[in-house]
């Protein structure tokens, strides 16, 4: 007992040392996206909600601690979730007993504050209304830990073990790219996302720890009510950008000018960034699934496949169009694009609480066997949105009310250069399925009336 008062005076001292200084805000910390969200006491409810599953011992959330080149900093989804602070480097410790809260932040030096902007642990007020009374430098942190976990019998240290996601990729695919960094002989020992639970289980031996990643997920999974006016702006935004965009194309074009119409409109009507890098293939690219080169030159009466959604306030949108560039398709493409809008809607249709993910898949199917391609079928044709593009958890068992998902059947043929794919993303209700994505049209006709609408007769 007597350590813990001498450690816990130490941290003040710390705290007294560092917490005082700039009034201007933290650069990357959104505090309307906050707003947008719930504010602070939304944040709150999560975290409550985390600790009383968690029930026992600390949780340690960490942020990213590296700034990504040429982009703007998009902070660890899970770490966002339960904090709305955006700060590289920063670690959030939660008593789950107790609910008491440390926020650890790196300590700026030198002119760092002044070049990329003050963090949290220089702003004790900022912090406060942020809900984080305790804001303490991150070299305390494991003066906190060895405190806290010297002690018996052992306490659980809840952690996430498992890989994190990211705004275009799922926590699966994040382990993908791990391993295609192992795979090459010369490779970071750890990488940074799995560091902080390889070195807690190295430094605190004594300690019980356990993984997070459940409870977060499905705390994720369903949609809180602020979230969903979000993703409900997202969705509108997101469709009305990759309208403009199909509405300018013309034979001729690149590529790329598609997706700079759509990424313009975006960002002038309050994005602050992309949920993905845009897919815009055509010609030979068409078949490749997750195109983004998008370098090429679209030849008139070629296909394209324009794939894109905004991120607001740290929530994606993803949406799907197939178009022939010169505003009409061959039959050919008219039947096989009929036979995919047909299959997502019949998905759509069942998804509603009382059927199940299962259910909803096997009507989109059968649309599939009906036309004579039931090999195409790959699966649930899509996956759940929020956070990430890809979110968390896999489309299975009951559906639920506060769940978003994509609907995006696939039809090809590599030998003909024919891609069809019509994605929305879908908000589960307690009534009918809502479209968050239907600002922008996918009927036959209606696609085609579009396309290049705003470059006729100009």
């Amino acid at each position: 007992m007597r350590k813990l008062i001498v450690v816990g005076k130490l941290i003040a001292v710390t705290v007294l040392c560092f917490g005082f200084g700039a009034a201007a805000r933290a650069q990357y910390t959104d505090r309307q996206a906050i707003e947008d969200l719930g504010g602070p006491q939304e944040f709150a409810a999560r975290r409550a909600e985390l600790m009383a599953q968690a029930k026992t011992g600390y949780t340690l959330l960490f942020a990213r601690n590296d700034i990504p080149e040429a982009a703007h900093y998009r902070e660890d989804n899970d770490f966002y979730y339960y904090t709305g602070v955006q700060d590289p480097g920063a670690v959030l410790a939660m008593d789950n007993a107790s609910g008491k809260l440390i926020l650890f932040e790196p300590q700026q030096v030198g002119r760092t504050a002044q070049v990329y902007g003050a963090n949290l642990l220089s702003q004790p007020e900022e912090a406060k209304k942020l809900g984080f009374d305790t804001v303490q430098p991150i070299g305390n942190l494991d003066i906190w830990l060895s405190s806290v976990l010297s002690v018996h019998p052992p306490v659980d240290l809840w952690a996430r073990l498992g890989f994190p996601d990211k705004a275009d990729g799922a926590r699966g695919e994040v382990g993908r790219d791990h391993a295609w960094k192992f795979a090459h002989p010369y490779h970071e020992d750890v990488p940074q996302d799995l560091a902080p639970g390889k070195l807690l289980a190295e430094r605190y031996p004594m300690a019980k720890l356990r993984d997070v990643t459940q409870i977060i997920d499905a705390m994720r999974n369903v949609k809180r009510p602020k979230e969903i006016e979000v993703l409900r702006r997202n969705g509108k935004i997101s469709a009305a950008g990759d309208r403009a965009a199909i509405a300018h194309a013309r034979p001729g074009m690149h590529q790329y000018e598609i997706e700079a119409r759509a990424y313009d409109y975006f960002y002038s009507h309050g994005a602050q960034g992309v949920a993905y890098l845009a897919i815009v293939g055509s010609g030979k690219d068409i078949n490749t699934w997750h195109y983004f080169s998008n370098r090429n030159v679209i030849e008139a009466n070629q296909l394209v496949v324009f794939d894109y959604g905004a991120s607001l306030d740290h929530l994606t949108m993803d949406i799907t169009r197939t178009f022939n560039i010169s505003g009409k398709f061959t039959p050919e493409q008219a039947k096989w694009y009929a036979v995919d809008l047909e299959s997502q809607k019949a998905t759509i249709a069942l998804l509603k609480p009382g059927h199940t993910y299962e259910e909803a898949e096997a009507a989109g199917k059968a649309v599939f066997e009906k036309a004579g391609i039931g090999d195409q079928w790959y699966g649930w044709p899509g996956h759940f949105v929020g956070l990430a593009t890809h979110d968390v958890m896999h489309p299975s068992g009951p559906i639920k009310a506060g769940q978003v998902i994509t609907v995006e059947p696939i039809v090809e043929f590599a030998d003909k250069q024919m891609h069809f794919r019509v994605e929305d993303t879908v908000l589960i209700t307690n009534g009918q399925p809502e479209i968050l994505s239907a600002a922008i049209p996918k009927e036959i006709a209606e696609v085609e009336k579009l396309v290049g609408s705003e470059t006729k007769d100009k």
